[in-house]
């Protein structure tokens, strides 16, 4: 009896450790695109202050990965002929973002006077 209770033991040890080895694929509502979606933008609902300027400025020569989760989605993307995309934000007057073969070259904030 004490034979078989180990057995039993042993196989559901081994049975266990067996079903969470292995890699694990990453869960699809973690997964972030580097890629911009006008439908997910917000509106900056109040003049931008010197931590969103920073920010803004924060970007320059950074992916856009890094760009989407400093600023989050444009509300508009124009993609040039030369291959420049420009980013335009919700802010206040006018926000824009360039990016080159996916780095942000430069960043513009005009406040409107």
């Amino acid at each position: 009896m004490t034979r078989t209770m180990l057995a039993v033991l042993l196989l559901t040890v081994c049975v266990g450790a067996g079903t969470s080895s292995g890699p694990r694929q990453p869960d699809p509502q973690v997964r972030i695109d580097a890629e911009p979606d006008p439908t997910q933008a917000r509106a900056l609902d109040r003049w931008p202050n010197a931590d969103d300027l920073a920010r803004l400025r924060s970007v320059e020569g950074k992916s856009k990965l890094v760009i989407l989760r400093a600023l989050g989605h444009p509300y508009r993307v124009t993609r040039r002929p030369d291959g420049e995309e420009l980013w335009e934000y919700p802010w206040s007057a006018a926000c824009q973002v360039r990016v080159r073969r996916g780095v942000c070259t430069g960043t513009f904030y005009t406040g409107g006077y």
